[in-house]
């Protein structure tokens, strides 16, 4: 049985997954897919070096995927134990519930879509032999029913980095009082919308 001890400290491992090693992964995506913008030499280039970089397998799993499983798992568990009204104590309402809420949703549905997506872009290179260059994902990316699953899965994992933001500096007592928090809650939304716009605009340079 998971003590309290246990439960504090694997709370605050979970939030500090979210932000590195995942969160820093989130913005080298970003980074590495915002090539497209300048068209498909540009990104297939990056696309090889990426390829071509030593133990990558291995970078993977242990910067990617190994931290993904804990945060995913262990954010189930959380909202399993019904935080979902009770995001904390001490905030009152200037920690609104329903950010909270949106949280924990968008940490389920990103389950799903990083699934969705991985298989249709990793796996297909690595297991079935498929190039995935720019040429592929505009052809993947092309049906107006991607589009929106795309986009639908930039905003979640957008918001719900920025918002884990917020969570891992009240978690770790970084922001110690109202004004901070407050700032911070300023911060993450400047976070989301400027992640968001970048995301779809990429998203939408596949053509």
């Amino acid at each position: 049985m998971t003590t309290d001890i246990q439960h504090y400290y694997l709370r605050r491992l979970h939030s500090a997954t979210g932000i590195f090693p995942l969160g820093v992964f989130l913005l080298q995506h970003f980074f590495g897919n915002a090539y497209a913008i300048r068209g498909p030499e540009a990104f297939n280039r990056h696309a090889e070096f990426l390829l071509e970089l030593p133990y990558l397998p291995v970078l993977e799993i242990g910067m990617v995927f190994g931290p993904l499983l804990f945060h995913s798992i262990y954010g189930l568990v959380i909202t399993a134990e019904g935080d979902l009204a009770h995001p904390g104590q001490g905030l009152g309402l200037r920690y609104h519930n329903l950010a909270y809420l949106f949280q924990r949703v968008s940490g389920i549905f990103l389950m799903l879509f990083i699934g969705y997506h991985v298989w249709n872009t990793r796996v297909q290179g690595v297991f079935f032999g498929q190039t995935v260059d720019y040429a592929y994902l505009a052809r993947y990316f092309a049906p107006v029913y991607e589009k929106a699953i795309y986009s639908v899965g930039i905003l979640c994992a957008c918001y719900h980095f920025a918002h884990g933001l917020f969570n891992v500096t009240y978690k770790w007592g970084i922001t110690i009082n109202a004004r901070a928090q407050q700032g911070m809650i300023y911060l993450s939304y400047v976070v989301f919308v400027a992640m968001s716009a970048v995301g779809i605009h990429i998203l939408y340079s596949f053509k």
